[in-house]
């Protein structure tokens, strides 16, 4: 494709939630939680549009230090040439997670999901919860 430098070392990031635009800038690397699995992209991945599940999203920026790592409810990712959007419900900083907030969300969770049967439409909002709050409760004890 002309015009694209596919050996730059950076690519544009952008990871939003309905709240906010989360991060944006350059990216050197990113690890997303993919429906058929953890996946990485680095400037010049083949272009795709994937499933995100509840999972740890793991960032490089440009110039930034270390990597930054959050917690995602799950949604979609778009990548193309030269940038990458990572769409989501719901995003939480590793640091911005309080464990026994998220040991509390997964008992409700679970004790929600008990009054349907499986597979109801109704149960699939409580299992994304649950899910969510025990990838939080992961990387908090992942970091100890």
């Amino acid at each position: 494709i002309r015009g694209v430098d596919f050996m730059g070392d950076t690519f544009q990031l952008d990871v939003v939630t309905p709240e906010k635009l989360l991060v944006s800038g350059r990216s050197k690397f990113i690890t997303a939680p993919g429906k058929d699995g953890r996946f990485g992209v680095l400037p010049g991945h083949t272009p795709l549009v994937s499933l995100l599940v509840a999972g740890e999203l793991t960032v490089v920026m440009d110039g930034s230090g270390p990597e930054q790592r959050f917690v995602l409810s799950g949604g979609y990712i778009d990548v193309g040439h030269e940038r990458v959007t990572v769409l989501v419900e719901k995003a939480l900083e590793k640091g911005q997670i309080d464990l026994h907030v998220a040991m509390r969300e997964e008992e409700t969770a679970v004790a929600e999901m008990a009054q349907f049967a499986e597979g109801e439409p109704a149960s699939l909002v409580w299992i994304k919860r649950r899910d969510f709050a025990r990838v939080c409760q992961q990387v908090v004890k992942s970091a100890h």
